[in-house]
């Protein structure tokens, strides 16, 4: 209480009994305003001429609509910049892909896998279809996509979608074959590829079959060990073909010119 009263008694008074009110009075301090001609502002250079008025440097900081109503329904002082109306779990046709319109219509599309699957959570078990499609143009693009929904047609169609957003570009020796004989491991499935002859046909596994005639490969035979699944099996091979190595660096592994290695190696033109 003598600390409050030392801070709180004039300069070049004594000290006296006075109420807590006088003190309280005393010891408030006081802020910039415009009603009070005779207070002193904390700013030297701040007077009533230049006092900034900050209801009128943004419309959304002025309340001075709002304050009036005391209703729920109040009116909206700036418009909103987002849609009235939001549309869930919609499928769109625009595929962010470098392809035209007319090439992606030209692709192959091959729906691989197509089954019913179960999520488990809090409302019980809930069904969806599980799509995987194969799309390429059988000139060395090629890819996969995976989609899930409630309707079958649905999920097909956002798996087309995701595969032509996924494509590459896969390497042939002269368009027709794979570079070299592939050994590739994805999970519990083991992949063995092997470049064939002209003539010599696609014989391997059904579903390497059909990525090959996207991709446009024509002479190779594979064995799939392992885990069979059919998700394994794509994705292997996409993966497997990914990783191939060209004839360029075939003939700088074995110390050969290329022109050897495409002979000897590859059989002639």
């Amino acid at each position: 209480m003598l600390a409050f009263q030392r801070l709180a008694r004039p300069l070049g008074t004594t000290a006296t009994k006075t109420s807590p009110a006088a003190y309280a009075c005393c010891a408030t301090r006081l802020y910039a305003t415009t009603e009070n001609k005779g207070a002193r502002f904390r700013q030297a250079g701040l007077t009533k001429e230049n006092v900034p008025q900050l209801d009128k440097v943004d419309s959304i900081l002025d309340f001075t609509e709002l304050s009036k109503d005391k209703t729920l329904e109040q009116p909206k002082l700036f418009p909103a910049h987002r849609p009235t109306e939001a549309v869930m779990n919609t499928v769109t046709e625009i595929v962010d892909t470098p392809l035209t319109t007319v090439e992606q219509a030209r692709l192959l599309k091959k729906t691989l896998v197509l089954k019913r699957v179960v999520n488990m959570n809090g409302k019980g078990k809930q069904p969806s279809m599980y799509a995987l499609v194969v799309v390429g143009n059988g000139k060395g693009l090629a890819g996969y996509g995976e989609g899930k929904d409630e309707e079958p047609s649905r999920a097909i169609f956002k798996a087309t979608n995701r595969a032509i957003k996924n494509i590459r570009f896969f390497d042939r020796y002269d368009d027709r074959t794979i570079s070299m004989d592939i050994e590739h491991k994805f999970h519990a499935t083991k992949l063995e590829l092997r470049s064939r002859p002209p003539g010599f046909g696609c014989r391997a596994n059904h579903h390497i079959h059909e990525i090959c005639r996207c991709i446009g490969i024509q002479d190779l035979s594979g064995k799939v060990r392992g885990s069979r699944k059919p998700m394994n099996v794509i994705k292997a091979t996409f993966e497997a073909l990914s990783n191939q190595k060209m004839p360029q660096d075939i003939a700088k592994m074995r110390g050969k010119k290329l022109a050897d290695v495409q002979s000897v190696y590859y059989g002639s033109h």
